[in-house]
């Protein structure tokens, strides 16, 4: 059940993507698809085809960063549930640009929750992918052949790395898409001020 409703904040992250505050779509889909899959993925490949591969102190840096932010999303979430709460009463109105602002600011705030609570559940798998980076399978030598330890070993630490900057460039350009919908709702919400007393 809690599986299914990761997948729904997923979904409902991912849509966000494609539309603005206004539910009017950014740009084709598959532009969009091509930049929030294609950009990490060429970017994570380069890394890896140079080997520039995570060590302890840039895992500690990263860690950091993801903790600063994710704790920034979850006051972040609180506030924006507060403001949703106090505009509740503005459905009610029967001045249409009040209502529309109130219907405009219920969209942003569903489409930001969903935002937020994917980016931290990214920062969460970030995490572990780069723990995983830091696994040495040496103690396996006295199981397996060295030759398919080495392999092992290898692999697992390409894979990770890969995997763990692949994530790490989707939860970038998911918190930039945060910030620039934040940006847009703080705007829009300045000019539709004058009509939120009405």
């Amino acid at each position: 059940m809690k599986i299914l409703k990761l997948k729904n904040i997923r979904a409902e992250a991912i849509h966000s993507l494609y539309y603005d505050n206004r539910e009017k779509l950014i740009s084709t889909k598959f532009r969009l698809n091509l930049f929030y899959y294609g950009i990490p993925l060429v970017a994570s490949l380069i890394l890896i085809c140079l080997n520039q591969l995570l060590n302890e102190n840039s895992i500690t840096y990263f860690i950091t960063g993801i903790s600063i932010f994710a704790g920034l999303f979850f006051n972040l979430l609180i506030v924006v549930s507060d403001k949703m709460e106090k505009r509740k009463k503005l459905f009610l109105s029967n001045y249409e640009p009040t209502h529309k602002y109130a219907k405009d600011y219920k969209i942003f705030s569903e489409r930001l929750i969903a935002s937020i609570s994917y980016a931290i559940v990214l920062s969460i798998i970030i995490i572990g992918l780069m723990f995983f980076t830091q696994i040495d399978y040496v103690c396996l030598e006295k199981y397996f052949v060295k030759e398919y330890v080495e392999y092992l070993n290898k692999t697992s630490d390409y894979f990770f790395n890969f995997a763990s900057y692949f994530i790490g460039f989707q939860f970038i350009i998911l918190l930039l898409h945060i910030l620039t919908d934040i940006y847009d709702m703080l705007i829009h919400d300045m000019n539709t001020n004058e009509y939120q007393n009405e």
